[in-house]
């Protein structure tokens, strides 16, 4: 019966419209590769094996020039691979030593993700926007009747939510734990323009085409068959955290879990963040109490009055030592995205959801420091339960020190995290 079961959920997968013009998937180009970066080309650091660049005869080391002719800079480069998709023929001019090639392409598609124990599906759903966002669908394998549905709300980066590789990496970890051992069918939305989504790239995308995207996702999680619709909740990761309330209000939700989030405003974020940051690098007070100064009346510009960075240094320019991102994006988002973060209204949104609530935080997370989440366990009260892992920074790592955590040297995956979120799913 099991069995059974487990075939009718991938049948329910493969069937319906969608088949008819599948969402194109993102293509793998088999190498891990530097982006440009301070002057420097784009460069190959490592290969996986039977990998299309090195099967065309390029090496460790080789520089990545352009692809189709169309140069590879700090600002193109993410735009370009992101692009890329399976089945497509690609030029791609590269250097090594002093002597320019070009190699012609037929890209492979990106593998699917495999979790040990869980049936893995790829979906789509329809933005308001006007195109398709891709997600992915996990179900425990032999798995029966209406489970719980949990929507995962990505990150602020334009990584995609998905990695079919095996991976250090402590979100995925933690990601394919909950989907093996919750009990739940987890649904990870994708961000427009990026994995196999439609849409503007990510470094163009505001938040409004984000949310447009989460609210599609959620909408597609709750017509599967195979979930309870009764049983929706909603889990953000990082900025996503921020994002579950808002998104609460639009569906009945039965609880959320946040880790790594924050509920005061970005530019208050913003403004504990780079103390933190320029205090683990080492700056001197006087340095950082000067730095402070301007990065309070920078963001006051760029977050409050609606410019962007370079506006705000043309205004004043001794603000550009100090300076260490983009023209008009930070972080890979574009500087519109941020302004619009800065407008929710976050506590809020914690207080008017009033959702039994898990938190979860790393003693050592720089990125979103510790008053974002006893704000919100504050505002919740005996809804709220905040659990702080010792040691573990924004990623799921653990470090022995908060300087080691910053600098990211000789983590180790915090297993205990991932264990956390499963146990209260079942409570709950």
């Amino acid at each position: 019966m099991l069995r059974v079961a487990s075939m009718l959920f991938l049948a329910a997968a493969v069937a319906g419209p969608a088949l008819a013009d599948p969402l194109p998937r993102r293509a793998d180009l088999g190498a891990g590769i530097a982006g440009p970066s301070d002057g420097k080309p784009a460069r190959i650091v490592r290969f996986r094996p039977d990998g299309v660049l090195e099967k065309a005869g390029l090496r460790t080391g080789d520089e990545l020039l352009a692809f189709d002719a169309v140069a590879l800079t700090e600002e193109s480069f993410g735009p370009a691979i992101r692009r890329l998709r399976g089945g497509q023929a690609l030029r791609v001019t590269w250097k090594r030593g002093d002597a320019v090639a070009d190699s012609r392409l037929q890209l492979p598609s990106m593998r699917p993700e495999s979790i040990e124990g869980v049936d893995v599906r790829y979906g789509e759903a329809a933005s308001e926007k006007g195109y398709r966002v891709r997600t992915y669908t996990t179900r425990p394998r032999g798995a029966a009747g209406r489970l719980p549905v949990v929507v995962f709300i990505p990150w602020l980066s334009c990584s995609p939510a998905e990695n079919p590789f095996p991976t250090t990496d402590g979100w995925m970890k933690m990601l394919h734990a909950v989907a093996k051992d919750g009990g739940v069918q987890l649904v990870r939305v994708e961000k427009p323009g990026v994995g196999d989504s439609e849409g503007p790239d990510c470094s163009l995308a505001d938040l409004d085409h984000d949310m447009a995207a989460f609210r599609a996702g959620i909408r597609a999680a709750l017509a599967d068959p195979g979930v309870d619709p009764a049983r929706l909740y909603l889990m953000g990761g990082s900025i996503g955290g921020a994002q579950v309330p808002i998104l609460a209000r639009d569906f009945r939700v039965r609880g959320l879990i946040v880790t790594g989030g924050f509920a005061r405003t970005w530019y208050e974020h913003m403004l504990d963040i780079e103390r933190r940051r320029l205090t683990l690098s080492g700056g001197k007070p006087t340095e950082v109490n000067a730095a402070m100064r301007m990065f309070a009346a920078f963001y006051d510009r760029v977050l409050l009055q609606g410019l962007t960075p370079a506006q705000a240094i043309a205004q004043r320019p001794e603000w550009a030592a100090h300076w260490y991102d983009a023209p008009a994006h930070q972080y890979g988002r574009p500087i519109r995205y941020y302004q619009q973060v800065q407008a929710l209204d976050v506590e809020g949104a914690f207080e008017k959801a009033n959702l039994p609530t898990l938190i979860v935080w790393g003693e050592y997370d720089w990125i979103m420091g510790r008053d974002e989440s006893e704000r919100v366990a504050a505002i919740l009260g005996p809804k709220a339960t905040s659990v702080v892992r010792k040691g573990m920074n924004h990623h799921f790592d653990t470090f022995p020190t908060a300087l080691a955590a910053f600098q990211e040297e000789g983590g180790r995956y915090d297993e205990g995290a991932a264990r956390v979120m499963v146990e209260w799913l079942k409570k709950n």
